[in-house]
């Protein structure tokens, strides 16, 4: 595994032993759909820790495609591979045909901005697991690293013109905004403009002056 630990939103293969590992019980079902899912060679998504979690636990989530969710608290050692989120422009060729003009959209606007950006959520599993997680109605879960407020902005104002397009020419674009500190805020929030931003860490919610958050980014800008 590589030397950073695993970061929420990031993916993780467990090795054969992962049991032995478990931190916390999981039933005789979950564990057999964990073991089904890790013999298949495909990775669990990095899930927020809690408070009273020490340095090497680890929290992960298996979605399956009927929407069952299976929590896995595990030992750090139980993980084998640490990879971080799938690039949008990796996952789009898993995304539905008439998805793709506007995520192609998407991913020209991180490349012209030089912000990195990637995928969590539904468009994220069916790209890793082949299998169908993606609806019609499904939105897609952007996931953005901008290196500098003034990026932040340029890119909150790209987006709102990207979101004013038709439904019927792609998805409801959600998401968040990856902090200098390892937090994140939701883009459609950031881009309301509140005083006050939901700032979801690595292991608490916390809400935060808007200030603050700007403040985070090595150029200075008004919030």
């Amino acid at each position: 595994m590589p030397p950073d630990a695993p970061a929420r939103h990031d993916w993780v293969r467990l090795g054969e032993s992962w049991e032995g590992h478990l931190r916390s019980p999981l039933s005789a079902e979950d564990r057999k759909e964990v073991e089904g899912w890790r013999q298949r060679g495909l990775p669990l998504v990095v899930a927020r820790r809690q408070p009273a979690d020490g340095k090497d636990d680890l929290r992960l989530g298996l979605a399956l495609p009927d929407k069952r969710r299976i929590g896995v608290h595990v030992a750090a050692t139980s993980a084998v591979t640490h990879v971080g989120p799938p690039t949008l422009g990796a996952a789009l060729a898993s995304a539905p045909a008439g998805w793709r003009p506007r995520l192609g959209a998407v991913v020209r606007l991180g490349d012209a901005l030089d912000v990195p950006t990637c995928v969590f959520g539904s468009l994220a599993w069916q790209h890793l697991s082949g299998l169908r997680y993606l609806r019609p109605g499904s939105d897609v879960d952007l996931l953005f690293a901008p290196r500098g407020w003034g990026a932040v902005e340029e890119l909150l104002t790209a987006l709102g013109s990207l979101d004013g397009f038709d439904s019927a020419d792609g998805p409801r674009l959600d998401g968040e905004i990856l902090l200098p500190d390892g937090g994140a805020v939701a883009w459609r929030e950031l881009a309301a403009r509140p005083s006050k931003l939901l700032v979801k860490g690595p292991m608490d919610v916390t809400l935060r002056d808007r200030a603050a958050v700007a403040a985070l980014f090595s150029e200075e800008c008004p919030a």
